[in-house]
């Protein structure tokens, strides 16, 4: 009897700690309030040469650390020559950020994190983990065309010369009203669910009531506010984060 007593306060003295390690409301829930850093290399969808695989061997993992490591402190060594030429005309080719790059930026503007992400002690090789390969599900035909329509000064072929005045319909730079909310800088493109790591800024503050939970993002600064055992707002009230509403499960 006596070791069952002392094999029991020995188990909850080690679980103290842990406990009190673990941040709390008035209510007993757990206060995610702080400020956080979601900088990262895990990317948002897996290789297709993964397959189902959801883990990185600690070795692999190591290695894209280190090689991350290298290339950032390599960059920011390196001096910008002062008597550089000029960036080609019509951008680099690189169309994936609207004109192709023309050197807007150099390694002191960028932070998209230096390591790998872990969850329970294991490196995933994906952030998305449904479904099992880790991959976004393909957009519908609709879907591609309204995201043609909306990202259109994103994502238009960049052959250095005005294509878009041989279409029909509204340019991608007609006015402000044809642009991106992103490229306007009027909403991020970070504050999605799930989180994931942008090129810079990818700090969080999570602000935390009995109620509510307010998300701030560093990028654009938008304020995601999620109302705790709430109801959803009408249609008619739609806004441009959406209407998040939370509910607390399980036992904390």
């Amino acid at each position: 009897m006596k070791k069952l007593l002392v094999s029991i306060f020995l188990l909850v003295w080690c679980l103290l700690p842990v406990q009190a390690e673990v941040k709390r409301t008035p209510s007993g829930k757990p206060d995610l309030s702080g400020f956080y850093d979601t900088g990262n290399l895990t990317p948002l969808q897996r290789p297709e040469f993964l397959g189902e695989t959801e883990y990185l061997y600690t070795w692999v993992a190591n290695l894209i650390n280190w090689a991350a490591e290298w290339a950032y402190d390599y960059a920011f060594e390196t001096t910008s020559d002062p008597d550089r030429e000029a960036p080609p005309e019509g951008g680099d080719g690189n169309n994936t950020g609207g004109a192709g790059g023309v050197g807007g930026y150099n390694a002191f503007y960028i932070d998209p994190g230096n390591h790998v992400s872990e969850v329970d002690g294991k490196v995933r090789t994906s952030i998305i983990y449904d479904p099992p390969n880790g991959r976004q599900p393909e957009m519908s035909e609709e879907s591609r065309q309204r995201m043609s329509v909306r990202y259109k000064s994103f994502r238009h072929e960049n052959t250095g010369t005005a294509t878009w005045l041989d279409e029909e319909g509204d340019g991608p730079f007609d006015g402000p009203e044809t642009l991106a909310p992103s490229e306007r800088c009027l909403i991020s493109f970070g504050t999605t669910v799930p989180t994931i790591p942008s090129l810079y800024n990818n700090y969080k503050r999570i602000i935390q009531t009995e109620d509510h939970v307010m998300i701030l993002q560093e990028m654009v600064h938008d304020a995601r506010v999620i109302r705790l055992n709430s109801e959803h707002l009408p249609e008619e009230g739609r806004k441009w984060l959406g209407d998040s509403v939370g509910r607390w499960e399980g036992m904390f």
